[in-house]
């Protein structure tokens, strides 16, 4: 008798054909895939007349790790003056959950002679992407007395919170930026403290009528920052 051979049915072939080639196209893909972390912290930046002034900053390399940089004191002249700086960053890339978080802590902090006070300010950004995705927050960001044009604030201060300055601008207080997809990345800037420095130009009245003067942007004040980001 002769021997019978048995084959697949040609349908069946090039599904699983198909099927093999999907698979390892997908586990090619993911191999390739190059997962980074990025994160910097600093205490304080004054940028005004085009001079700017920054506390030193903390770095993340995007292979992860951890810096640290600290100060006793800052003073930008009459525009920030703060103790016990503290800026860190930390990440680590893993397959199952790649992460970096970073933060900022500042002592007696006093903006702008005092219109802005606090007995201590702290910017903390955190993000991290896994196989399910990927987010960020800014859990632990806060002041402690925080005091604005001689008005105590509450602790629990809303992100993007805006109080205008008079005859010097605006602040935005627990500034929170996010970036990223979602999905495969995401990122957060935290300013605690971030004021626009903003003068009145132009204007003036004649017979004929008066016309409103303009606010030109001619400096910022940051106290507080902490950024942090993953994608693959």
């Amino acid at each position: 008798m002769a021997a019978i051979t048995l084959r697949p049915p040609r349908w069946l072939s090039r599904g699983v054909a198909l099927g093999l080639a999907s698979a390892f196209t997908l586990l090619a893909a993911r191999a390739n895939a190059q997962t980074s972390v990025g994160g910097s912290a600093f205490g304080a930046l004054v940028n005004t007349a085009g001079v700017v002034q920054q506390t030193p900053v903390a770095m993340l390399p995007t292979s992860g790790g951890m810096d640290e940089q600290s100060l006793d004191a800052f003073s930008g002249s009459t525009a920030v003056a703060s103790e016990w700086l503290t800026a860190l960053t930390t990440g680590a890339v893993d397959d199952a959950v790649s992460s970096s978080q970073s933060s900022s802590d500042l002592q007696q902090v006093s903006v702008l002679g005092g219109l802005i006070s606090a007995d201590i300010v702290t910017a903390m950004a955190a993000s991290y992407v896994s196989p399910a995705g990927a987010a960020s927050d800014a859990a632990g960001s806060g002041f402690t007395n925080l005091v604005v044009n001689g008005v105590p604030m509450t602790t629990d201060v809303a992100p993007n919170t805006r109080v205008d300055l008079p005859g010097v601008g605006y602040a935005v207080l627990n500034e929170q930026t996010l970036s990223g997809d979602g999905v495969t990345t995401s990122g957060i800037t935290v300013n605690m403290i971030h004021v626009v420095l903003q003068t009145l130009t132009g204007g003036g009245c004649t017979i004929l009528g008066c016309l409103p003067g303009t606010l030109t942007t001619t400096g910022e004040i940051i106290v507080g920052s902490a950024n942090s980001s993953v994608g693959s």
